[in-house]
């Protein structure tokens, strides 16, 4: 009897070490990131980014909310994940309205990232994107996958922080395709590194980036050409060039519902923008390349339009940005 009592005694008191054991540790922030966003985060650069390590132990005051919704890209729902200090956005491109408006809070050039990935870090606006295409995909699959994390980490240096966003956006980008069952072309994944910000003006001639060619200014200011969502050159003193694509591009006809007009043509002048487009392939959509006025400039294109040499420019930067997407030529500039 006394063996018997003993036998479920210890049952007993496994079984509550047990679910103690279990109940410790789901609170594990670790724990916590892996079940988050169906399991697409990579989960030390998460960790990194929002100030944890996978052997913390205090994590019952690590919050994380993860939540769906009803659009989906290829067979996976969009969800959106919130950490302390981060929120991680996984969504079908087409149409998708998270990158854009993250995006746009940030004054900052965006820098392309490396090793072979679509995408672009905000420095001042602390978000990181990444654009898939998916050869395998119809449009009713969503076009491609958009990853992006925006985080601000008071954890960590500029530098250091910059490269776990990198990382947290490049590794979900990667588990998203897996599970979604996207053929596409991934980066490197151990090449990676912090993009350097643009912080310093260079002569035009010495201009090897996205305003490499350039000549209707003295000065420019750059960031190095590789395939982003979003490029600039600022032709300092006077407009700024950007060129968008996918979900952040005006010219989109999913991204105009409701929200842009006045781009229904391949080409034109409106108010203080001059723009062209160019035909892309998957998730690239339209490419939308456009010149308007610096920030504080009282130039109107309209009344005060582009000079020779500054169409000249547009277009070449323009051309440029097609090619480096393998999108077609962009249409021709409108007359002055």
């Amino acid at each position: 009897m006394n063996m018997k009592r003993r036998l479920i005694g210890s049952t007993v008191a496994l079984a509550v070490l047990g679910a103690l054991g279990y109940g410790f540790w789901v609170q594990y922030p670790a724990a916590k990131v892996g079940r988050a966003c169906s399991g697409m985060l990579p989960t030390d650069p998460v960790l990194n980014l929002t100030g944890k390590s996978r052997w913390s132990v205090l994590g019952i005051h690590y919050e994380v909310v993860s939540g769906q919704s009803n659009r989906s890209f290829g067979a996976e729902p969009a969800t959106r994940c919130e950490f302390d200090g981060a929120t991680i956005t996984i969504e079908p491109s087409d149409g998708a309205r998270t990158g854009y408006a993250t995006y746009t809070t940030d004054p900052d050039f965006p820098v392309p990232l490396n090793a072979g990935w679509t995408g672009f870090v905000s420095p001042g606006g602390g978000s990181a994107t990444v654009l898939l295409s998916c050869r395998n995909w119809s449009e009713t699959d969503g076009g491609g996958i958009l990853v992006t994390v925006g985080a601000v980490s008071e954890h960590e240096a500029p530098k250091k922080a910059d490269l776990d966003r990198v990382r947290t956006v490049t590794g979900a980008a990667q588990r998203a395709a897996d599970r979604a069952g996207c053929e596409t072309d991934l980066g490197a994944m151990d090449s990676l590194v912090a993009p350097d910000p643009v912080t310093e003006s260079v002569p035009a001639a010495k201009a090897s980036g996205t305003c490499e060619g350039m000549t209707s200014a003295a000065t420019v200011r750059e960031t190095a050409a590789a395939e982003s969502p979003i490029e600039k050159c600022e032709l300092v003193g006077d407009l700024k060039l950007l060129a968008h694509y996918g979900p952040y591009s005006d010219a989109s006809p999913t991204a105009r519902d409701g929200r842009y007009a006045g781009y229904d043509t391949p080409a034109g002048t409106e108010g203080s923008t001059v723009w062209t487009t160019a035909a892309c392939e998957g998730a690239l959509g339209t490419g939308f390349y456009h010149a308007s006025p610096v920030e504080g400039s009282d130039r109107d294109l309209d009344k005060e339009p582009l000079t020779k040499a500054e169409r000249a420019d547009l277009a070449h930067f323009a051309q440029q940005s097609a090619a480096r997407h393998g999108c077609d030529t962009p249409a021709a500039l409108p007359r002055a």
